[in-house]
């Protein structure tokens, strides 16, 4: 009887080792199919973000010509105009005059 008891107990620890070992093994399956899943989503969405980050580039690129196109259709901008008006002129050594200068800060100064 006493045997009995042994070998039930022995049959009992090997089903309970094989169930667990069975759960064990689902779950490690389940594990890689959703790292594998996941995987695959980030390599799908990764993909979509290249091809629009290529387009937009792309897209920069042509913008990038046309405006190259527009600026060498224009015609030159005349110098003068670039200069703001209220400004005097640039001061060359030859061309500054230190008492034309001198006079119109007094004119333009009020009297004290």
């Amino acid at each position: 009887m006493r045997w009995l008891k042994v070998l039930a107990i022995a049959v009992a620890v090997v089903i309970v080792f094989f169930v667990i070992s069975s759960l064990v093994h689902i779950l490690y399956l389940i594990g890689v199919g959703l790292l594998i899943a996941v995987a695959l989503f980030a390599a799908v969405k990764g993909w979509e973000q290249y091809k629009r980050a290529r387009e937009r580039h792309e897209g920069r690129g042509q913008r990038h010509l046309q405006q190259r196109e527009e600026r060498r259709s224009r015609p030159p901008i005349d110098a003068t105009r670039q200069r703001p008006t209220g400004l005097p002129p640039i001061a060359t050594p030859s061309g500054f005059d230190v008492d034309e200068e001198l006079a119109r800060l007094k004119r333009e100064l009020p009297d004290s």
